[in-house]
């Protein structure tokens, strides 16, 4: 199953909750502790997807940045090696094993 990365995913999920509250308690199947009950499980459900969604907006700048910037150690990967045996880099000392 795919991950849905975007964040009107999070306020959707806040809709459906406010309706299921809305509907529990307009039902009138539960007393007044339980009522409560289901308020503060609303509650943290809206504060943990608020908490996912701040988290995810400021994450995407830095995430932006991060790649933006290119390692200024290694050479291009087609590049002359630096410790002059004529090799590309990735067949020399780039090289994974």
């Amino acid at each position: 199953m795919k991950k849905i990365k975007s964040p009107w995913y999070g306020l959707i999920w806040i809709a459906i909750w406010t309706a299921a509250l809305a509907w529990f308690l307009g039902s009138g199947r539960f007393n007044e502790r339980e009522s409560l009950g289901l308020i503060l499980v609303w509650l943290v459900m809206v504060g943990i997807t608020v908490y996912l969604l701040v988290q995810h907006t400021r994450a995407r700048p830095g995430a932006i940045k991060m790649q933006a910037a290119p390692s200024p150690d290694a050479p291009a990967l087609n590049a002359a090696c630096p410790c002059g045996s004529g090799k590309k880099y990735k067949r020399c000392c780039g090289q994974t094993k």
